[in-house]
């Protein structure tokens, strides 16, 4: 079925959309409830950012749907005022300068709000979202401007408040920094239908580049571009109209050229692959890791794996649970636009990417989300959907699944160790982390059917730092789960280090040993073995691996 993206505001002009920036909105408080020591009401900030008296006659404020005139008062230079609804002033009198209005609310979830002059021009706008809170979730707490030179930037300007009170109305903003934007905007993602191909870069983009088509052009295949949009008050995103459709499995590229920020960063020509991918088959993306017992501070994550030999389309994917009856609910949009996923590879999503980049170094490609349904600590079920909403793959997961020696499983994935196999779903190994999203699964099979252990570089200097002051245990394992003690030994058989106990190890893998004994202190100069035991139900064995230690 074909779809056309209906886009609000969207418009094309010939001449520059600019905002002049006399003043600004600085702060918005739109859930005051509960209060951490502000009035529960809702405000919005704006301060007059020039050195001049600006008058407000005929100024007017646009609130979702909904508009109101400023009354007719005089904002002093470099002044924050608090706005706020008609009869909230006492509420706020002992915090700054107040104007009120006759009528204004501020949708909890975000809403865009402009200002223009009497003149009706564009002076600035934001169109905020709860989710720029980021990991604050409790109400009570403004979100702030960062800096006021970076003020037609969009999310990446904006931070939840750190003041004790939940925010800063009236004043400097708790989050203010001086440190402006110079990077190049930054290429994320397209999406194509039929005609349109819609382009999204990290932030807003000049008004002047987007209106000089010369900008843009297609280097490959007959594809022609016909115009070029934007919307005004959502310029990170274009819409490059085409004389026709892409066929099916049609590779194209787009060339965009130096396109600039609104702050005026400009980059380099950038060549935009696009194509229309072919949709997945049963069985071709899948299930292959989660973490549903996140450590404190965390967040879930689930991954997924391309297992065919083809590139297929994510748009519009999708992640659900079930209800105690056994029914699909909390559905949640994984990618909204068309995303490529390559062949053999894995991609995890999750609300906290760079809480999972600084806690598990093994992580790969990860992608940000809104939002992901709750998966339940003890057990629960993971649904994965196609653009379709059809069920692509199923994981009736539970604590009980993790390998027995895990004394606490909080912060460790389930990891699938066979994609041809429903139920091989295994603890994730130690030395990778406990965890791998994004990347090869530490219990991935392997059809090396010989346990093996080395050391590299057999000969090493701990007491240099140098490429080789530390030495690496590495593995391959035939089975995966399984479990391992390593001790170091000196050449008189007498334990010096224990590098590992009771360790889930994965199918392959290193552990690293830096020359040191369990008190912290560098070992004498002198030959060492690795002494290893690895088991599982089925097996035990034992192993030694020898190092030299370097000297001066």
């Amino acid at each position: 079925m074909k779809m056309k993206l209906l886009f609000a505001l969207t418009f094309f002009f010939q001449v520059a959309f600019s905002q002049n920036h006399d003043i600004l909105i600085t702060e918005i408080l739109a859930d005051p409830t509960p209060s951490i020591g502000l009035p529960e009401r809702e405000y919005i900030e704006i301060f007059n950012n020039t050195e001049n008296a600006i008058s407000l006659k005929g100024f007017k404020l646009f609130y979702g749907n909904f508009s109101a005139f400023f009354p007719d008062s005089v904002l002093l230079p470099q002044t924050y005022y608090i706005v706020c609804r008609r009869g909230f002033e006492p509420d706020f009198r002992n915090y700054g300068k107040v104007i009120a209005l006759s009528n204004f609310s501020l949708p909890n979830d975000g809403t865009l709000l402009i200002i223009k002059n009497q003149k009706d021009e564009l002076v600035h706008y934001v169109d905020y979202k709860s989710s720029w809170y980021k990991n604050v979730v409790d109400g009570g707490i403004s979100l702030e401007m960062i800096n006021l030179a970076n003020a037609c930037l969009s999310e990446s300007n904006w931070a939840a408040s750190k003041s004790t009170m939940g925010g800063t109305p009236g004043k400097q903003n708790s989050v203010s920094s001086s440190i402006r934007d110079t990077s190049q905007p930054r290429f994320l993602s397209y999406s194509l239908i039929d005609k349109e191909l819609i382009v999204t870069f990290d932030k807003n983009l000049s008004s002047q580049f987007l209106i000089d088509k010369t900008n843009f052009d297609t280097i490959e295949g007959d594809l022609k571009i016909e115009n070029v949009t934007f919307n005004p008050y959502k310029r990170n995103e274009f819409v490059v109209y085409l004389n026709a459709t892409v066929d099916v499995g049609q590779n194209a590229v787009l060339r965009i050229k130096t396109p600039e920020d609104c702050l005026g960063n400009i980059g380099e020509d950038l060549d935009v692959d696009f194509s229309n991918l072919l949709p997945a088959e049963l069985g071709e993306i899948v299930l292959s890791e989660i973490l549903f017992n996140p450590k404190p501070g965390g967040e879930d994550f689930v991954e997924i794996y391309n297992n065919s030999g083809k590139s297929l389309s994510l748009k519009n994917w999708k992640i659900a649970n079930v209800d105690e009856a056994g029914a699909i609910k909390d559905i949640k949009l994984l990618i909204g636009y068309d995303f490529k996923l390559l062949p053999k590879s894995h991609l995890a999503f999750t609300t906290n990417v760079a809480f999972l980049t600084q806690n598990y170094p093994k992580s790969g490609k990860l992608l940000q989300v809104e939002s992901l349904p709750a998966f339940n600590n003890d057990k629960g079920s993971v649904i994965l959907l196609n653009q379709n909403s059809e069920e692509f793959d199923r994981f009736q997961y539970s604590e009980k699944m993790h390998h027995g020696l895990l004394v606490n499983p909080e912060g460790v994935s389930l990891e699938r160790s066979s994609f041809e196999k429903s139920n091989s779903w295994l603890s994730a190994s130690a030395d990778a982390g406990f965890a791998t999203p994004g990347a090869d699964n530490s219990q991935k099979l392997t059809d090396d059917l010989q346990d093996s252990f080395s050391a590299e570089p057999y000969i090493f200097n701990p007491y240099q730092g140098s490429d080789i002051s530390k030495t690496f245990l590495k593995y391959k394992v035939a089975n995966p789960g399984i479990a391992c003690n390593i001790d170091i030994v000196n050449k008189s058989g007498r334990h010096v280090r224990k590098l590992a106990s009771n360790a889930i190890l994965g199918t392959s893998g290193e552990i690293e040993w830096d020359g040191k004994g369990d008190s912290g202190q560098i070992l004498p100069v002198g030959y060492y073995l690795f002494k290893i035991s690895t088991y599982s139900n089925s097996t035990k064995m034992t192993f030694f691996a020898k190092c030299v230690l370097g000297s001066y």
